[in-house]
């Protein structure tokens, strides 16, 4: 009877979830503010051509290429390419993972805050105040900012294998803590980081708490394994942004002094739009927590401490703190830890922190229904419907598109996305950025001499034919790991011109000849791809032979 109960529970919260996407299902595409249907689209071409895992990307950068993948995180392409193979549109397949994002997460969160408040009902209020907080339907439905919503339902997850760690050391709790940690960091880095000050602040209170120092190895071992599993794509972030202009990403608009929030446009305005994040307090999307989000938590802690309920006190005092923790880092009076802590630079946008506050926030509302012990069901459903009634109107489109993928990527829409963050992953080789689409014939002293053959994810052939030993410059951005073939023999390759662009010494020829370039590994790529592969196999591995030998 309490499985059936459980299992009831589970699925509605589940259903409640369903307003959140349900202007979804139907054909078409609404208005995103990132560019992650191209995305989608280039992932699809490195998979097709089995550049695994995606490293350069042929159309971005005007069509001259850009390593993004080298250094932007490709697990949400590769959920989603699994569901583009099964024969749904890129457009589809990018809904299918933002509908993913809030079912599971309102999963995740149940299980998590069922496990730590030991109360059904609880569990369904923190999944119900998790999934309809406006800073996700701000991910999803205005910044369509996929990796971020995604990183939602990790977030307990983690959190959930590793108080099971704690309180019981056991393989599975420790493969499981290892394996949504490095889901995290390959879905989303910069919530990783974000998530990690969470994690080390609630871990920290739980084992000084239990006095479980015990449990410290194991996270510490989890942690290692996690890096190591992502190896193949910290290794060439680390080793490569040399190459990329980075300092883009930072300065400008992107400085992350011109985006902090104010109290107003956090605590206590309704404001929604559609529009961008601006400097000054006029911006044109919401930056709110929520007031529900974070006035619940407050009542509860109140009302425990009335009560006297005391160990649950303790553990929502914790988590309002790391909220407001959280929110005071979205706030200019943070300032100073921003300009102290240099990386932080690259979060770029202070209310980013505002995810942290959410699940914080989530989690602790649950306690609420500890208010009273004779009417928990009553004041759950109290919760829920005013989370709903207050919330709901934030999570729909701003403008719908009644188009297919043939539509999306045609035309100015496909003009508008190959010069998408353009400045992100343009390699320093180049003293200038494109203005216009690349040709698709190399250039000696900017005339065409050959035609492309075959233009793959990661490699390009060409048919030329010269007449006298010359310096041929091809439409492709320079970036470490290209080479050229000419029969074979390889030829070396070097940066030219204002773009950057990929040129060679090239022989005289007899006729025509077949010139292809191709993108390969170099040891920061490699090496990452060995530990990641080996780390990951001796992880299967000995966990077959534990069970066997159990």
């Amino acid at each position: 009877m309490r499985i059936n109960k459980e299992k009831k529970l589970i699925l509605l919260a589940l259903i409640l979830v369903i307003p959140t996407f349900w202007r979804m299902l139907r054909e078409g595409i609404y208005s995103m503010q990132d560019f992650h249907l191209f995305r989608m689209y280039e992932f699809d071409k490195c998979a097709r051509d089995f550049q695994l895992p995606c490293r350069w990307t042929p159309d971005s950068g005007f069509g001259y290429g850009e390593p993004m993948f080298n250094f932007y995180t490709q697990v949400p392409f590769a959920i989603g390419e699994f569901f583009h193979l099964l024969g749904f549109q890129i457009t589809d397949s990018v809904k299918i993972l933002f509908i993913l994002s809030l079912l599971l997460s309102a999963l995740g969160m149940y299980l998590f805050a069922n496990k730590l408040w030991r109360n059904k009902y609880a569990a369904l209020v923190s999944s119900v105040i998790y999934v309809y907080a406006p800073y996700r339907a701000v991910d999803v439905w205005v910044r369509a900012a996929l990796p971020e919503a995604l990183a939602f339902v990790l977030f307990p997850f983690v959190t959930l294998f590793a108080w099971n760690l704690l309180q019981k050391k056991s393989l599975g709790n420790f493969a499981g803590f290892t394996f949504f940690l490095a889901l995290l960091l390959l879905t989303h880095n910069l919530s990783f980081l974000m998530f990690s000050l969470f994690l080390g602040l609630w871990l920290g209170y739980k084992v000084v708490e239990s006095k479980n120092y015990h449990g410290i190895p194991g996270f510490i071992g989890g942690g290692i394994l996690a890096l190591l599993l992502s190896a193949f794509y910290i290794l060439p972030v680390i080793f490569e942004s040399r190459y990329v202009n980075l300092s883009s990403t930072t300065t400008g608009y992107f400085d992350f002094r011109a985006h902090f929030a104010t109290l107003n446009q956090l605590l206590i305005s309704r404001f929604w739009g559609y529009g961008a994040s601006l400097f000054g307090p006029k911006d044109d999307l919401s930056l709110s927590v929520g007031q529900v989000q974070w006035v619940l938590p407050l009542i509860a802690l109140v009302c425990l401490l009335i009560t006297r309920q005391k160990e649950k006190l303790k553990d929502v005092l914790v988590l309002v703190l790391i909220g407001w923790l959280a929110l005071f880092l979205t706030h200019n009076k943070s300032t100073s830890i921003w300009e102290s802590l240099k990386f932080m630079s690259y979060f770029q946008f202070p209310w980013r922190w505002l995810s942290i506050a959410t699940f914080s926030f989530a989690l602790a509302s649950g306690a609420v229904v500890f208010v009273s012990r004779r009417f928990p069901l009553w004041i759950s459903a109290t919760v829920i419907v005013i989370i709903i009634l207050v919330n709901f109107s934030f999570f729909k489109e701003d403008m719908w598109y009644n188009i297919t993928d043939k539509d999306q990527f045609v035309g100015k829409k496909w003009e508008e996305q190959i010069a998408s963050a353009l400045g992100d992953y343009w390699p320093v080789f180049a003293s200038q950025l494109p203005t216009s689409s690349a040709p698709l014939q190399p250039v000696i002293s900017g005339s065409s001499v050959g035609n492309q053959l075959v233009k793959k994810s990661n490699s390009v052939a060409y048919q030329l034919s010269l007449v006298s030993p010359a310096e041929v410059q091809f439409p492709i951005v320079y970036f470490p790991g290209w080479h050229l073939f000419m029969g074979q023999k390889e030829y070396p390759v070097f940066p030219s011109g204002n773009l950057g662009l990929i040129t060679a010494q090239l022989p005289s020829l007899d006729g025509e000849k077949e010139v292809i370039l191709r993108f390969a590994n170099t040891p920061a790529r490699t090496w990452g791809n060995i530990i990641s592969m080996v780390t990951a196999v001796g992880i299967v591995l000995f966990v077959v032979k534990k069970k066997h030998v159990a």
